[in-house]
């Protein structure tokens, strides 16, 4: 499985972070691996609360990482670093994210009190739901 991921963000250690999640998940399943080969568009991560963001550059079977929100992306989730873990804790079911159990409610209860905003999320909707696929550790 060759996965052609280059990170530009050396000097953001969230980068590192995100790339090792998305390496292990993608690794073990080919559901997932699939997922991140259809994957065509830029999705950024921002939390403000630690002054850290990056985009995430996919171009159907790679990756580059970059610091900072790219003015291009299509999907930019903005949230604290104490929520961007519960991100990743969404089920996948029948091949898309479910928000029907506790850790979907709690993603879905922080979405609409505002504590994860998410650009992108009516408007690019294809994108949004494979990047949680390839985020989701389940």
């Amino acid at each position: 499985m060759n996965l052609n991921i280059t990170n530009h963000a050396e000097d953001v250690p969230f980068s590192f972070m995100v790339q090792d999640l998305l390496t292990g998940n993608i690794e073990k399943s080919q559901a997932k691996y699939a997922t991140y080969k259809k994957m065509n568009g830029i999705a950024a991560i921002d939390l403000p609360d630690i002054e850290t963001a990056i985009s995430l550059h996919f171009k159907k079977g790679s990756l580059v990482i970059e610091p900072g929100v790219n003015p291009d992306a299509a999907v930019v989730i903005r949230t604290s670093s104490e929520n961007v873990m519960d991100l990743n804790a969404i089920n996948i079911r029948w091949g898309l994210p479910y928000y029907f159990d506790e850790a979907g409610r709690k993603v879905l209860a922080m979405i609409f009190g505002g504590k994860i905003k998410i650009k992108g999320l009516l408007t690019h909707p294809i994108l949004l739901t494979r990047f949680t696929i390839i985020m989701s550790v389940m």
